[in-house]
């Protein structure tokens, strides 16, 4: 081997030895070097800035120490702590000796207050160092926190060895330092809290947001902020702060009952009753719940606001208010029939209210279950003769069935009963148009022509509006018009074989009876565009139409020859 070849050969192993040697060192740094934890790393919060005074030397040989502490170690040690900023410490050198201290040791609060207002700091960071033997040194430290003008003693020792230092520097000094933040922020959270108590919410929300920029998940503190944002009247800013708290503890009680106090207050129902949902679902509260099934109502979220009351009465099975409001929620969708089974439990346990009564009665009534809404409607009577809607509806349906069967005995005694308690009805309200209708259509059921054209005059006289009443009366007065029309063609038949006196006599009589139909089908026709004039249903008007169509034809029949 030539000179040429050893020497390429030496530099390559030089080479080689230089790269292991800088992957050891890194190694090295990596191990001693304290690593963050996630949290950290993604910290969001405000960043402390920190000012370490020049430290005090007890003796020459801790002097080195202290250099390799203040140049290198904690640069080092700090650069793995986002939530902190080391500030230069030749700077922070420099305006600390504006201030001339001989010993840091000496120096109060107020001066150390001053210190930090003139280096821009949050922590002081001061002290000593003394060597306890060549290898280990004693390391005697104060913070000092200008947000709260608190002091805090950390003595601790460190080995002359660099990882074990690191290692030292980073359980005892960082630790401590965050344990001294974490105090500082209880602190100044509670002076925010007195702050918001005693109704200073300018000061209080000075004192929560630094509380949140040193603590970003301080739920307490967000809470406080949301409800200071909330009584100066800043909503927006509230619910940002009430949503932070959730996000952060999804059962923060006082939070919700804030919110639902803040959603009261601005008008916004369904973000009220989602928070209500909450505490209710947290409190098992079946009054809640029942507040829940009424703001429901109220906003139109009728399946949400049954599901509500469901759930209230899952959680009170015999709380008869509950029953009640379920009750009528179904009856006012016109759910008669659902509705029913607690109508009658609310019944039950109501026995004298009118209303739960009446609307059972209904409901009876348009379920079919017409034997039961009678028995109600006739108790109702009883309890309450002046239960106008009562009488009017029951003879409703004793007319219905009336219609309906087959029985003449049952006929004329349902039309008997309707009768009765129509006439009952105007011994206690005489002017009762609608009484003296019903009547109308009970005579004209019978064809008792007289009595119905009698109330139905009656009913024209207390309400004119009504167009019942005239189609009773042209339906009257068409009856009588058939009538005569019927012994106007009978007479024509008879006038055509008679002679003589006989003919004269028969001819004469058919002549008026002509005339006589033919007046009553124009006085049917003008009662039914009086009727024409006075409603607007479809199937009324359409009858209507056709029956005038009807008359038309039986004028121009009985119109001369």
């Amino acid at each position: 081997m030539n000179i040429r070849t050893l020497e390429d050969l030496m530099n390559r192993l030089l080479l080689i030895a230089m790269v292991a040697f800088l992957l050891i060192s890194a190694c090295s740094v990596n191990t001693g070097m304290p690593q963050p934890t996630k949290e950290v790393e993604n910290y969001t919060g405000l960043v402390t800035k920190v000012a370490v005074l020049p430290l005090k030397t007890m003796d020459a040989r801790s002097r080195n120490i202290r250099k390799i502490l203040t140049v290198r170690d904690l640069d080092y040690i700090f650069s793995a702590y986002p939530q902190y900023e080391l500030m230069d410490m030749d700077y922070v050198a420099d305006e600390f000796a504006v201030f001339g201290v001989p010993d840091v040791d000496d120096m109060d609060l107020e001066e150390l207050a001053e210190v930090a207002e003139a280096t821009a700091a949050n922590v002081l960071i001061l002290g000593n160092i003394s060597s306890l033997r060549s290898d280990l040194y004693a390391v005697s430290l104060r913070f000092y926190s200008d947000r709260t003008n608190e002091l805090k003693q950390v003595t601790f020792n460190v080995p002359n060895v660099k990882e074990e230092r690191w290692k030292q520097m980073n359980e005892s000094l960082m630790k401590q330092l965050d344990q001294f933040i974490s105090n500082e922020v209880e602190k100044i959270y509670n002076v925010a809290v007195n702050y918001y108590a005693g109704e200073n919410y300018t000061e209080a929300e000075n004192q929560l947001k630094t509380t949140i920029g040193l603590d970003p998940e301080n739920e307490e503190a967000f809470y406080y902020l949301g409800a200071t944002y909330y009584k100066t009247e800043r909503y927006d800013l509230a619910e940002e702060s009430f949503n932070k708290v959730l996000e952060l503890n999804p059962t923060h009680y006082q939070t919700l009952v804030m919110m639902n106090e803040m959603y009261e207050t601005t008008g916004e129902s369904l973000k009220r009753i989602a928070v209500m949902e909450k505490i209710a679902s947290m409190n098992d509260d079946a009054d809640l719940w029942l507040v829940i099934g009424n703001l429901y109502a109220e906003a139109g979220e009728m399946t949400k606001a049954e599901t509500a009351l469901q759930s209230a009465l899952a959680l009170d099975e015999d709380n008869a208010q509950i029953k009640t409001r379920l009750a009528f929620l179904l009856f006012d969708q016109e759910r008669y029939a659902d509705a029913i089974p607690y109508l009658e439990s609310a019944y039950d346990s109501f026995p004298e209210n009118d209303l739960i009564s009446r609307r059972l009665a209904v409901s009876y009534q348009r379920s079919g279950r017409m034997s039961e809404a009678i028995a109600r409607y006739e108790s109702l009577i009883r309890a309450n003769p002046n239960n106008v809607q009562a009488y009017l509806n029951v003879v409703s349906l004793y007319r219905n069935q009336a219609g309906e069967t087959t029985d003449q005995v049952m006929k004329n005694e349902l039309n008997t009963k309707a009768l009765d308690t129509m006439n009952q009805l105007i011994r206690i309200q005489p002017d009762n148009a609608m009484a003296y209708l019903n009547l109308a259509s009970i005579y004209l059921a019978q064809n008792n022509h007289s009595e119905a054209e009698a109330n139905a005059n009656e009913t024209i006289q207390r309400d004119p509006s009504l167009y019942q009443p005239y189609v009773i009366l042209a339906t009257v007065s068409q009856s009588k018009g058939t009538t005569e029309y019927n012994r106007f063609v009978d007479l024509e038949k008879r006038a055509a074989d008679a002679v003589g006196r006989q003919a004269t006599t028969l001819s004469r009589q058919r002549d008026a009876a002509k005339v006589a139909a033919n007046g009553h089908f124009r006085r049917a026709i003008d009662y039914l565009n009086t009727a024409r004039t006075l409603t607007g249903e479809p199937e009324s008007l359409r009858d209507i139409q056709n029956r005038l169509t009807s008359l038309s034809n039986l004028v121009s029949q009985t119109s001369g020859y």
